[in-house]
């Protein structure tokens, strides 16, 4: 019994142990519960488009708790963030917003959400640890969600960094030599670099009248990007980068489908070519100002069409300013297109704005970096498709060239028949071509702080052509600085840059797609030959060997140097009011020579020795200076913000070319233009003067970050016409945020509407066109009928000459979803321009044949769209995948011409040759008219035609000439794909185009417009028409050519898909390779481009006839050393 009671007992006893045990266990498992169970607390919450570390504070707000970032920096704490959450637990709205980045999540006890980083351990020993508090400078109070970024030495930052906590404190792990950038809603943003650890660390901000956010950078001020009415496309350089490493005008186009940058057929990839512009259509009916080659040369092209304002760190610069500046430099693009956009401008800004950031000097110790590009330049000849020496002899045997009867005739065939049997096949083509290296490199020393910083840059580019002989190289120096302490900021920039430029002394690349491939180019010695053949199956027709004048010392060069100074000036007189003078000055010095030895081909049928040779000379020098005085004020008052600038600009342009030309050079050695036995003609140039005064006023007013107005109004006036009134111009726009009303708030990432309307000018004339102007050129004897010397007047002036005009009207709209991952951005417009410059038929007894008038009127009607989807990202792998795809639609109509224009097009409508521009009324400046053709009649051989009646005729008449197309296409665009995955890129990017005709030239001038002395297409082989019955496309051979009279049968669906760029980058840091280390170079970046890789067209016809184009394949190289 005793046992069994002892038994008892200690039962009893196991058994209130387990119970006390249990207990425990369920009080701790309550204490836990109660400490988790408040990461599920639910949270309703609709916010869009506001920075991650902002949406974070309201979502711990929402659970009545505090948020701590712990030496952790989240990626994407700027990134704007949509959320629409209702009643979802905490814990898994934090995990949404953070996504899978390697970070943990704390909930503590006291309500407060820590996050850190789960390698935490093992963090790098290279890191630096700093912990600090942010202040108000004036208060002294704490800043809570104020925003700590790891920068990247850019004036936008990097993408890392964490937000302080609700006592203003931050804690973060950095790598040595980094910087972090502190910003704060309406306070001055603060840049330091971290050369050690620092736990504390105490950083105060001043309190600014701007507000800290996204901004569109206009160039002569910022505005911010949700308030901003205008329509605007903003890239990266980084971007552009990867496209086009040589070239980011180029790039542009993939970002902006309505910015074109035109391919010439006839300059082809020549170095030294000029590139033209189209942005929304063409702004011009014919040609108004004249610019000769020293205008060009001296980038003095503000008065020709099309040409956008070029803006560069808040200074108006030169083309060639922008051609020259080194890729690597360039932070961001930003393009302003409609009137409320460009209207800080004035009548410069006309054909649109390009603005240009480069990078800003990182702060600390000073900085050295190197950027380095190869690039090798292919010649693309692909659309050649000549005949080989033994298809273009028999070619010649099949039409008849060769009598057999004829024992000359037959011993000149059986002459070049040997030469056929004996493999001569010439390839003339390749003659003048070679495989071009170019490569460019620049070096940066910058450094500073926000007080003060600096940077000089030493850039050189060396660009031979595929042609022999050609290329450009380009030299340069840029000094900048910066300083700012209080209320003052001053900034000044010098740059020298010098170009010179070689034109290819092989000519045309024309000449040598017409040279038969059985000629030798050598004698027997390897001496050029001067003459090839004297064809006589066609008439006696001389064959030139196009590589002999090559080798005679031919010199044709183009160099100028330019110097630019820029000083601008901001002083704050008070919180939110600014007061800044930007003052530049430009100086241009420029020269072409060409010189043609007496050993010249175009000299052979002179008899006197001592007039052979030639040497023409032209120098110039312009010099232009400008100054903006403006004064920008802003006021916010609870959901009210209003802000005004004012802008007084001057500006002078002078220009000053000297042309001369001599002949007489007998000797190969006499290659100075001094040693010229006589002028050929008088000296002759122009100088001229441009001054302008324009007043500018923008009205700015924000409710609530949703609703938005502009109002721009502004004055100018210009020494190029008679009247010298200020004239008026204005714009209106309107933007309404409709993503954050409350009803819409979350639902969508992004949703805004914009409207603008305004009117604009334009001076694209020459002072001489409204000024009397008088030369004394040719005046030794300017009559016949008497003999007073004096001055005579250069044209005929009209002092009734006006601005041209245009009303601006445009739509937008700009919608983004899933997370910001897809947006869409739809741009509609409407622009006529009224007023435009053109010729008027004068009376002969006037003495001039026409002069200038305000008589034309051009309509430009058609939209823009961009798409750009994130397809997939992981952004804790790294990984992003996106597809972006742009479009443009564009017609124009002319509405009024004058009737010059319309004798004008009498003429060109009487023409045979390929269709030359007409304007008619009604129409587009691109519009294609020729005779309607049923094609090649099976039994007689000869073209049918169409009359305008539609009946058929053999007889080609002009009258019968009818709009037959459109070579504006109806839709163009690009389509590109970028994959990134850590620290290694691919971006792939194409441009197509759709709808548009082109009269295949080429075709008809290798088929049936050529001699048959002359080689030609392979298809003027096939296809040809030689006896009754025969249904074919072309016309019979004819020796001589037949000269086809323009038609429709060679006008062709001008479709096309081109796979413009193809990139692939890789960049090595420091803290990844150990070498690096050693080597003190902190990152390295490695890419490699080809462009212009495929070509898809419907079009089979010759390209770049006077250069060929080429394919180009770039290595760059960026070293930062630490």
């Amino acid at each position: 019994m005793r046992t069994t009671e002892n038994n008892h007992q200690t039962a009893l006893g196991w058994l209130c142990m387990l119970c006390a045990m249990l207990l425990c266990v369920t009080s701790a498992k309550a204490q836990s519960g109660a400490l988790d169970d408040w990461k599920n607390t639910p949270v309703t919450l609709r916010v869009s488009n506001e920075p991650l570390g902002t949406v974070l504070e309201k979502v711990a707000k929402q659970a009545n708790a505090t948020i701590e970032f712990q030496e952790v920096a989240l990626v994407g704490i700027a990134r704007p963030t949509t959320l629409n959450v209702k009643d979802v637990p905490l814990d898994k709205v934090l995990g949404n917003l953070i996504g899978d980045q390697n970070v943990l999540v704390r909930y503590e006890t006291g309500r407060h959400i820590i996050i850190s980083s789960y390698n935490r351990d093992v963090e790098d020993k290279e890191m630096l640890r700093i912990e600090g508090v942010v202040t108000d400078a004036k208060t002294n109070e704490t800043l809570v969600g104020a925003t700590v970024m790891l920068t990247d030495g850019t004036k936008t930052g990097g993408v890392k960094g964490s937000i302080t906590d609700v006592n203003g404190k931050f804690s973060l792990q950095v790598p040595r030599k980094s910087s972090i950038k502190v910003s704060y809603m309406g306070y001055e943003s603060v840049s330091l670099q971290i050369t050690r650890s620092n736990p504390g660390m105490r950083i105060a901000l001043k309190a600014d009248g701007h507000m800290v956010e996204e901004v569109v950078v206009t160039g002569l001020s910022k505005r911010s990007k949700s308030s901003f009415t205008g329509n605007y496309v903003s890239v990266k350089g980084e971007e552009l980068r990867k496209l086009n490493p040589n070239n980011i005008l180029k790039s542009l186009q993939f970002y902006d489908p309505s910015f074109k940058v035109l391919e010439s057929n006839t300059r082809g990839s020549d170095p030294n070519a000029q590139p033209e512009f189209l942005i929304r259509g063409d702004q011009n009916l014919g040609t108004t100002a004249s610019l000769n080659s020293m205008d060009l040369l001296l980038d003095n092209v503000s008065s020709r069409p099309n040409t956008p304002l070029f803006v560069l760190d808040g200074f108006i610069v030169s083309m060639s300013r922008i051609l020259q500046l080194d890729p690597e430099r360039i932070e961001n693009v930003t393009i302003l297109k409609d009137a409320a956009a460009t209207a800080i401008y004035g009548s410069r800004a006309s054909n649109g704005v390009v603005v240009i950031e480069t990078k800003v000097a990182p702060d600390g110790v000073l900085s050295v970096s190197y950027n380095g590009g190869l690039t090798v330049q292919a010649p693309d000849l692909t659309d050649y498709k000549l005949m080989n020496a033994r298809e273009k002899l028999q070619m010649e045997w099949d039409a008849g060239v060769y009598e057999p009867s004829n024992d000359k005739s037959m011993n000149r065939y059986n002459q070049l028949l040997r030469n056929v049997l004996a493999g001569v096949d010439t390839y003339w083509l390749s003659k003048p071509l070679r495989t071009a290296i170019t490569h460019r490199h620049s070096i940066s020393a910058a450094g500073g702080t926000e007080v003060f910083r600096y940077s000089l840059d030493l850039n050189a580019a060396f660009n031979p052509g595929v042609m022999k002989g050609s290329e450009q190289n380009n030299k340069s120096l840029n000094f900048s600085m910066t300083y700012r302490k209080e209320n003052v900021s001053v900034g000044a920039s010098l740059n020298l840059s010098e170009t010179d430029g070689h034109n290819s002394p092989y000519g045309s690349f024309s000449e040598y797609t017409r040279v038969n491939p059985y000629y030798r180019p050598t004698n027997d010695f390897g001496e050029y030959l001067q003459q090839l053949d004297n064809h006589t199956g066609s008439g006696s027709v001389p064959i030139a060997n196009p590589l002999y004048n090559a080798n005679v010392g031919i010199k044709d060069l183009t160099s100028n140097t330019n110097i630019t100074a820029s000083l601008n000036l901001e002083y704050r007189l008070l919180k939110n009011l600014r007061l800044t003078e930007n003052i530049s000055y430009m100086r241009g010095m420029a020269r072409t020579e060409n010189f043609l030895p007496a050993t010249h081909t175009v000299f052979i049928t002179e008899l006197d020795k001592t007039l052979r040779g030639s040497y023409t000379k032209n120098t110039g020098e312009m010099t232009s200076w400008s100054s903006n005085l403006g004064l920008n004020w802003n006021m916010a008052f609870k959901k009210h913000l209003l802000s005004v600038f004012g802008n007084w600009t001057l500006s002078e342009d002078r220009s000053n070319y000297v042309n001369l030309s001599a002949v007489g050079y007998p000797d190969s050695h006499m290659d100075d233009f001094i040693f010229g036995n006589k002028m050929r003609t008088h000296p002759s140039g122009s100088e001229s003067i441009a001054r302008s005064m324009g007043l500018i006023t923008q009205l700015s007013y924000s409710y609530d970050n949703r609703y938005s107005v502009d109002v721009n109004v502004s004055s100018e006036i210009t020494s190029r016409y008679a009247d010298h009134n200020l004239t008026p111009f204005w714009s209106v726009g309107l933007r309404w945020n409709a993503y954050r009303e409350k009803w819409l708030a979350g639902r969508v990432s992004n949703l805004v509407f914009r409207a603008t309307y305004g009117v604009t000018g334009a001076q694209n004339s020459s002072p001489a066109d409204a000024i009397e102007y008088y030369t004394f050129s040719q005046t030794m004897r300017p009559y016949a009928s008497f003999s007073t010397l004096g001055a005579v007047l250069s044209r005929l002036n009209n002092p009734n000459i006006k601005w041209t005009k245009t009303d601006n009207m445009s739509f937008g709209l700009d919608v983004g979803v899933w997370k910001n991952r897809a947006n869409l951005s739809f741009n509609y417009y409407n622009n006529i321009s009224r007023q435009l410059l053109t010729n008027y038929d004068l009376a002969p007894s006037t003495g001039f044949e026409s002069q200038y008038i305000n008589a034309g009127e051009l309509q430009n009607r058609g939209f823009d769209a961009t798409l750009n989807v994130i397809a997939l990202q992981n952004i804790r792998k790294q990984f992003y995948w996106t597809v972006a795809l742009g479009m443009n639609h564009n017609r124009n109509k002319i509405r009024k011409i004058s009737d010059y224009l319309r004798k004008m097009n009498e003429e060109q409508l009487k023409s045979k040759s390929a269709p030359l521009p007409v304007y008619q009324e009604g129409k587009s400046t691109t519009t294609y008219y020729a005779v309607r053709s049923l094609g090649i009649d099976p039994m007689t051989g000869n073209e049918v035609f169409l009359t305008r009646n539609g009946e058929k005729t053999f007889k080609w008449n002009s009258a019968d000439k009818v709009p037959v197309g459109d070579t504006t296409p109806k839709m163009n665009g690009t389509i590109s794909s970028s994959v990134n995955w850590r620290d290694l890129s691919c971006t792939l990017g194409f441009i197509y185009k759709w709808g548009g005709i082109v009269y295949n030239q080429t075709l008809v001038d290798k088929i049936e417009n050529s001699n048959i002395a002359y080689n030609l297409d392979r298809r003027a082989a096939q296809d040809r028409w030689r006896k009754p019955g025969d249904v074919t496309k072309y016309k019979r051979i004819d020796l001589n050519g037949s000269q086809t009279p323009a038609s429709d049968r060679f006008i062709m669906k001008d479709n096309e898909l081109r796979l413009a760029s193809v990139n692939v980058g890789y960049r090595f840091k420091q803290t990844d390779y150990k070498l690096l280390s050693r080597l003190n170079i902190d990152v390295l970046s490695l890419n490699f481009t080809t462009n212009d890789l495929l070509r898809l067209s419907t079009v089979k016809m010759e390209r770049g006839l006077g250069y060929p184009f080429s394919r180009s394949y770039t290595l760059t190289c960026s070293i930062i050393f630490k």
